[in-house]
């Protein structure tokens, strides 16, 4: 009996375990994809930390569009002006259909 109560407490140590790697993955997980940005900004909205950009093709991904993405923790945000040539890596997640910009840089402006 003491057998039994050991397997089981060992299988609720170990499921608790990966509950916990669970919640406490990181914001990047192995589904989540990275696609190189390369485009010019349309709009800013530094309160909401979010960028239009009018982008090329988006090899493996997207064909060339105007479209808003979240800017997640990126100081270049707040120097950013309509009419910048930027790039900036695509992080998309298909899990949950989210995506984001991290890693932009100005290239230019008008």
């Amino acid at each position: 009996m003491s057998k039994c109560l050991g397997i089981f407490a060992l299988a609720g140590c170990l499921f608790l375990a990966a509950c916990e790697q669970k919640v406490n993955a990181p914001a990047h997980s192995d589904e989540s994809k990275r696609y190189a940005l390369k485009g010019k900004v349309v709009k800013v909205e530094q309160a909401n930390k979010r960028v239009e950009v009018d982008h090329e093709k988006i090899e493996g991904f997207m064909d060339a569009m105007t479209m808003e993405f979240a800017v997640k923790d990126d100081a270049n945000l707040a120097k950013l002006q309509v009419g910048d040539q930027i790039t900036a890596m695509l992080i998309y997640n298909p899990k949950d259909n989210r995506s984001w910009l991290e890693e932009l840089k100005i290239l230019k402006g008008l």
